[in-house]
């Protein structure tokens, strides 16, 4: 049963960006015929981006299994050919996602209320775009090369933080030779869990390329078969539709395309963080006793396993304390136990996983090491590079980094300021912790040195399970439809020329898929 939370003060936000979901009937027969030929056309664009994997993806430099095969060497000598077919498909799959609203939001265009799918045929669609990805080479990123790299390195040295791939293994080393450039001089940036995943891959692979990234993926789809499971509950403990929540925090593009087929460490991270909630919160909800105990300490030790993937996830183990300190009667001796548990639990389980895993102390100073890039996608970064460009030319001297500096900490302070702000609105009991987690998350999105699209599911998961209102679902799926075709399919750039053309092909390859969309009777019209 959803968890009513009045809407006082930081409780405005909750106004704003949640109420209640309706529950409605089940779309007409005629709606489902359309929703099945939209998740046959789904799937067919999906097969096709698997397809052109084989020559537009990040596929590795050595031990590339496709290289010399008649049939499937083909697509890699054919790199534009093979960019248009996923770039196409990627563009497909996206609005055939978008094309899903009315069947799970429960609106038509002209915003009545209408029917909403049941969870099996959503999950059964989700599935039919998944598994073609999931079969694939990788795509849109070879970061799972510098997995493997890593995963040797904690192997081989005693501090597994101190050293990056060239360094540890040396330049010819056959897990150094696919790893992309920019991080062959980069230590490893995950925690401790992380690193226990890597070693033990390694462990059973070796030098094997093929093998390691097929168990990587498998910790991938893992890790969205948690969130499978837990955004539909956490939605359920907010008073939101499951299946629209699934449909924006699972069936994403952005989870398709990058945690599916680009393998990034987010899908672990986000399924235990989203499992971990809903232990936790439905402990914190139970009657005492020793299971609710151990559910809770369950709970919390997941959501302490995902920041130890990567380290912002550490705020969820704030909004469970403060929602336990809120069950124990909100004043400030209940925050101070409730604050000494989740040390204790968290800290348990930190000093286990790092002796487990040998991990040392470095994790805790290296986790930023991504943060030396200058990303667009980041605010604070791109205002300070844009302030330091302008300074160089009015004749002021090339200040950027002092400017990066100052902007992206006062950036991080506002970002922690306002995630305090949260944490105290649900010990208060003005926001619900699962929301509060969604805006600080958010918040912490924006303001980080550093953000790639996928980032955005750092906030996105929460907030998908309780964030209902059509102001901001509307936006979010927007930015999201965009973000998932910002990146292109090689995951390293190809010739300019090779990209414009592509482009130029996949703009009037949809334009021609669009046309015959709006041709096949009935397929884009709702009621």
């Amino acid at each position: 049963m959803a968890r009513e939370f009045p809407l006082r003060g930081a409780g405005a936000v909750a106004a704003r960006l949640h109420t209640a979901e309706l529950s409605t009937g089940s779309p007409m027969s005629a709606e489902m015929a359309r929703l099945r030929r939209i998740r046959l056309i789904g799937t067919t664009a999906a097969v096709a981006m698997a397809v052109g994997a084989l020559g537009a993806g990040a596929l590795p430099v050595l031990q590339n299994p496709a290289a010399g095969e008649r049939l499937f060497g083909l697509w890699l000598r054919l790199q534009q050919s093979s960019m248009t077919v996923v770039m196409a498909g990627m563009v497909v799959v996206v609005i055939c996602w978008l094309l899903l609203a009315p069947y799970v939001l429960g609106r038509d265009r002209r915003g009545r209320l209408s029917g909403r799918i049941d969870r099996a045929t959503l999950d059964r669609i989700i599935a039919s775009w998944a598994l073609p990805l999931a079969v694939a080479p990788p795509m849109f990123s070879k970061d799972v090369y510098s997995y493997l790299a890593q995963g040797a390195i904690g192997n081989s040295q005693d501090d597994p933080y101190a050293l990056g791939p060239v360094s540890a293994l040396g330049t010819s080393h056959a897990l150094t030779i696919n790893v992309p450039d920019i991080w062959r001089d980069t230590p490893n940036q995950y925690g401790p869990l992380f690193l226990g995943v890597q070693k033990l891959i390694h462990v059973i692979t070796g030098e094997e390329v093929v093998p390691a990234i097929i168990l990587h993926r498998v910790v991938a789809v893992i890790g969205i078969l948690m969130l499978g499971w837990a955004v539909p509950r956490l939605a359920e403990y907010c008073g939101v539709s499951d299946v629209a929540a699934l449909w924006l925090a699972v069936a994403n593009p952005l989870v398709l395309f990058h945690l599916v087929s680009g393998i990034h460490s987010e899908a672990l991270m986000m399924g235990l963080l989203a499992i971990g909630l809903v232990l936790a919160l439905r402990a914190v909800e139970a009657p005492p006793g020793r299971r609710t105990t151990a559910m809770f300490v369950l709970g919390t030790v997941l959501v302490t396993g995902s920041a130890l993937v990567k380290l912002p996830t550490v705020v969820a183990l704030g909004f469970v304390g403060m929602a336990l300190a809120r069950r124990w009667g909100a004043g400030w001796r209940a925050t101070v136990r409730a604050a000494l548990a989740m040390l204790a639990v968290s800290g348990v389980t930190t000093g286990v996983a790092m002796l487990v895993t040998s991990s040392g102390l470095g994790w805790i100073t290296k986790l930023g090491a991504a943060t030396s890039l200058r990303s667009w996608l980041s605010p604070p970064t791109a205002l300070g590079v844009i302030a330091g460009g302008t300074g160089q030319y009015l004749g002021l001297g090339d200040h950027t980094e002092q400017i990066l500096v100052m902007v992206q900490t006062a950036a991080l302070i506002a970002a922690a300021a306002f995630t305090v702000r949260m944490l105290f609105a649900v010990q208060a009991g003005r926001m619900n912790p699962v929301g509060g987690l969604g805006v600080s998350m958010a918040a912490i999105v924006l303001c980080f040195p550093v953000v790639h699209p996928w980032y955005v599911l750092w906030a996105l998961v929460p907030l998908a399970a309780w964030a209902s209102r059509m102001e901001f679902r509307i936006p979010v799926v927007a930015v999201s439809a965009v973000l998932a075709c910002f990146t292109l399919p090689p995951g390293a750039g190809l010739p300019p020329f090779v990209t414009v053309q592509a482009w130029a092909a996949t703009v009037v390859t949809v334009l021609i898929v669009l046309v015959a969309l709006f041709r096949w009777p009935g397929l884009l019209r709702y009621r």
